[in-house]
């Protein structure tokens, strides 16, 4: 069908009625946004304005598709879209079919067949029949499109629609288009919206507004996206081309907060405090740009100020935030996703705050306040509504940022233990054992197929039937018995550390190697591994999610030995202590400390020679790179191997260099 008198046209009575029904609805939402009611009677009230218009774009879209009744329909359906998104706060899938069903109601209007590309847009724009009347809807339609394709990260296809739009914006002007490009934040900025005459249709938002929303959010994201990935210089251009464009204040609070870690990255942190300030000024009691900030803090060394930063956040995360939707249709805040874990927008929650507090005033000495933190955390977790059967397996918010509750339990007991309230640190052990004694395996056999288990004896043991969740449940139980031992040290109690450091070796050689038919019991006779039968596995041959628990395993192995050992030594068994110090070093292939305390005791055995060897052997590896899994270790286990430090090692060292410089007896 061709345009023309044979098309479909609407009677100019019925044509005026419908402009002004949508016309008064317009007008009654401005009110209804003036109001000094309630939010939520203004929500009601725009969403019967928006029954209404839904109404009336029903009615025309009921009739054939008529080129004088067009621009009116396009402004009833952008209309439409603009405060359905505005009151839902966020674009739906069937926003791009209300969309695509218009263009298609333009493209029968128009006599023209759907093109087999499928690109509708395309096809209208370079259609001649398209009146200046249909072109303000029309660029209402791309900038609700361009705002649907952002929220769906597709800003590829609003490059190319704007493309197409600004070849014909250009020849109608009558200068061409100069050297196409690719970049959204030139095409948005090249794009002018014509303005509405005086009878146009009352429209809610104008496209200019939102190009400019558009503008401002392509802008962020692009820099966000690129200090993600690295390229810094590329995102600092984009979000102070952001900072600089109107947008909310919470969304300020944002771009500067993102624009402060930019800088923080580039090596500029006076800059970076700068935008920390400003985004704190935008939006007060905001918790990103105080985590941001205690990063900044971490970085230049500045510990007080750093933990200041964090208590903070912690204060702001507490506060419940009652985030109201604007009944302002669209603007830049509708359009930005959520922040992921690993977006410097992300500030977590008040558990994963509290937590960070708690293990940087452990790692920097603040040993007092540590516990005070660790304590409330665990309150926090435990006594609300959803404690009841909360498993210790799961993150404190779904993320791994931050260790699982049952590693809270027992970074706890680690920092009870420092403060020497050792019987405080005996009960929070023994919470930790009766969440998770179901869970240990009797039996866990590693190797390349991944891992399997024998389950645990308890008459009804709850459903995981994952392998490493199993080792990671096994490993927690050995680090509580591990911390008990060293609790009961510390009250003096030495049978009672002795039997917990034997309960902690004996759950950790229940992993063995697939194939492996040995049953080592290192609570008992744990000597026979001195004859090379300790229980290990090649890490290669194992699935990468195994392979940092394997480290951990390991390393606990070590300090339970030594911590073993260390009580035979109280107990005046240096024998005893030496088969453990051996089994230490032998379980844990560089680990320094173990090499110390068999060193320590073979001195004190007068096993010089053996001992000189040792010591040779420690100076050959000093220059040699340190052991990788210094720093990636459980915070609870770092704290364990520090209560196992020789104290007395400098002296040791010195004795030994002074016996290797005297001459040998003839």
């Amino acid at each position: 069908m061709s345009p023309g008198p044979t098309a479909p046209q609407a009677h100019p009575g019925c044509l005026r009625l419908w402009r002004e029904e949508n016309d008064q609805l317009v007008q009654q939402w401005r009110q209804v946004v003036a109001q000094d009611s309630g939010q939520s009677l203004k929500q009601q009230a725009a969403h019967h304005v928006l029954d209404r218009l839904r109404g009336l774009l029903h009615r025309l879209q009921g009739l054939p598709s008529a080129l004088s009744v067009l621009p009116l329909e396009l402004t009833v359906l952008a209309n439409t879209l603009t405060l359905g998104a505005g009151l839902t706060q966020r674009f739906m899938k069937d926003h791009a079919l209300d969309i695509h069903r218009g263009l298609e109601r333009v493209l029968d209007a128009i006599g023209a067949p759907l093109p087999q590309s499928g690109d509708l847009w395309k096809a209208i724009f370079q259609s001649p029949f398209i009146t200046p009347e249909m072109l303000l809807p029309l660029h209402l339609l791309v900038g609700l499109q361009g705002a649907l394709w952002l929220t769906d990260n597709h800003p590829g296809d609003l490059a190319i629609l704007l493309c197409t739009v600004l070849r014909r914006q250009y020849e109608e002007s009558g200068v061409p288009l100069l050297e196409p490009t690719e970049d959204l934040l030139s095409l948005l900025s090249m794009w002018n919206p014509p303005i509405g005459e005086l009878d146009a249709p009352v429209i809610l938002q104008d496209a200019r507004s939102l190009r400019d929303v558009l503008l401002t959010t392509a802008a962020f994201l692009q820099g966000l996206h690129e200090l993600h990935v690295g390229n810094l210089l590329l995102a600092l251009s984009s979000l102070q081309k952001a900072a600089l464009s109107l947008c909310p204040r919470p969304v300020l609070a944002q771009v500067h907060t993102a624009l402060g870690a930019c800088l923080r990255k580039m090596g500029h942190p006076q800059r970076a405090l700068l935008h920390l300030l400003e985004a704190l000024k935008a939006g007060p009691g905001q918790g990103p740009p105080l985590l941001e900030a205690a990063r900044l803090y971490r970085q230049l060394g500045h510990t007080t100020a750093e933990l200041d930063s964090l208590r903070l956040l912690v204060e702001a995360l507490s506060i419940p935030q009652n985030s109201k939707p604007s009944l302002f249709p669209i603007g830049v805040e509708l359009l930005i996703p959520p922040p992921s874990p690993a977006s410097c927008l992300y500030s977590g929650t008040q558990s994963q705050a509290r937590y960070l507090l708690a293990s940087r005033c452990l790692q920097t000495g603040r040993n007092g306040e540590a516990v005070e933190q660790y304590l409330d955390l665990l309150a926090l977790l435990l006594d609300g509504p959803m404690s009841q059967g909360m498993p210790c397996s799961v993150f404190l918010s779904g993320g791994s940022q931050v260790p699982r509750l049952s590693e809270v339990f027992l970074e706890t007991a680690a920092a009870l233990i420092i403060v020497g309230r050792f019987h405080d640190s005996l009960t929070v052990c023994e919470e930790l054992l009766s969440r998770i004694v179901l869970l240990v395996p009797q039996k866990l056999w590693l190797g390349q197929g991944g891992a399997s288990f024998k389950p645990s004896l308890s008459p009804a043991p709850p459903p995981s039937e994952n392998p490493s969740e199993r080792l990671c449940c096994l490993l927690w139980a050995s680090a509580a018995h591990l911390l008990q031992g060293q609790a009961h040290a510390g009250l003096g109690a030495r049978k009672e550390a002795l039997e917990e450091f034997s309960r902690c070796l004996e759950l950790l050689f229940r992993v063995q190697p697939m194939g492996r038919a040995v049953d080592q019991d290192a609570g008992g006779d744990i000597g026979q591994s001195l004859n090379g039968d300790v229980v290990s596995s090649n890490e290669d041959e194992l699935p990468s999610e195994i392979c940092p628990s394997m480290k951990v395993l390991q390393r606990l192995k070590a300090v339970a030995l030594i911590s073993r050992g260390l009580e035979w030594v109280a107990e005046g068994q240096d024998a005893r202590a030496l088969q453990d110090f051996l089994l230490g070093v032998q379980v844990c292939p560089g680990y320094r400390n173990a090499s110390l305390h068999l060193l320590h005791v073979l001195w004190r055995l007068e096993r010089k020679d053996d001992a000189i060897a040792i010591y040779q052997k420690l100076e050959a590896e000093a220059d040699q790179q340190q052991d990788d899994s210094e720093g990636l270790l459980p915070q609870y286990l770092e704290s364990c191997m520090n209560c196992i430090g020789i104290t007395e090692q400098e002296s040791l060292l010195q004795e030994l260099r002074k016996s290797l410089q005297r001459p040998s007896s003839p």
